[in-house]
């Protein structure tokens, strides 16, 4: 199952963490937005310490995302704030989708909605991303660390961080949820979302830029934020920012 810490009262704020990351991701989030909400950070089934995740499982986003009801449902939470970044992105709108009475607001960051290439730079970049599942397979974990820091030398705080999040990922269910990750194809659905959007990039991953501005024009009521010298995740290489970009979206008055 799922598993969470959580801190703070008010509304119910969930932050969903990227591809292989666990609830530790997030605590500069909850110690940020516990002071105004019920902060909730997640680890998804076949993270962590979680229990083991089928790598067969037919629809994995939406496992996951089902997890996330069950978990609210045992937390007593009726409707909350949705923040998904990166793979939790892509939670979060299957979440949106599935339980559209449950989201108050939703915040999509360093993420897509569809794997529809359109351009040959996209077509590049999606199978640059599609096979890397092959490293999880192949390279040592001390190696996928080592690149890892070196991939993050402007935010060498945040390298650290994902470094050893590499050395203890579960590399086989990691691949099953690139997966899926890769296959998505939301769009048609996410026109059908009602609730406010923010969806968020950082200016250092200018492909996924293209792909929040892309999302915001799918989504009926949705906005970008486009964060500076931030690269994938934003909460980690510019927490401050993410933050502030967070907090202003949730407190803007609805209408």
């Amino acid at each position: 199952m799922t598993t969470h810490v959580e801190r703070g009262f008010g509304e119910s704020l969930v932050f969903i963490p990227p591809l292989g990351g666990t609830a530790e991701l997030f605590d500069n989030q909850v110690q940020e937005f516990s002071r105004d909400f019920r902060t909730i950070a997640v680890t998804l089934l076949g993270n962590g310490q979680t229990e083991p995740l089928d790598p067969d499982t037919p629809d994995i986003i939406r496992t996951h995302a089902r997890e996330i009801a069950t978990l609210l449902g045992d937390l007593q939470v009726r409707r909350a704030h949705i923040v998904g970044v990166g793979y939790g992105g892509a939670v979060a709108q299957r979440f949106a989708i599935d339980h559209p009475a449950s989201v108050r607001r939703l915040v999509l960051c360093d993420t897509w909605g569809d794997t529809t290439t359109r351009t040959p730079l996209e077509k590049t970049l999606a199978l640059a991303i599609r096979s890397s599942s092959l490293a999880y397979r192949a390279v040592p974990r001390s190696l996928l660390a080592a690149a890892t820091l070196n991939s993050y030398l402007r935010w060498p705080a945040a390298g650290r961080v994902l470094a050893d999040q590499m050395r203890a990922a579960r590399l086989g269910e990691l691949r099953a949820q690139l997966r899926a990750y890769t296959s998505i194809k939301h769009a048609a659905e996410l026109r059908t979302l009602t609730c406010p959007t923010l969806c968020l990039a950082g200016d250092a991953a200018p492909w996924l830029v293209t792909l929040a501005k892309r999302l915001a024009m799918t989504i009926p009521d949705a906005r970008v934020e486009i964060l500076k010298n931030a690269f994938e995740p934003s909460h980690l290489t510019q927490p401050a920012l993410f933050n502030e970009a967070v907090r202003r979206f949730l407190s803007k008055p609805a209408g």
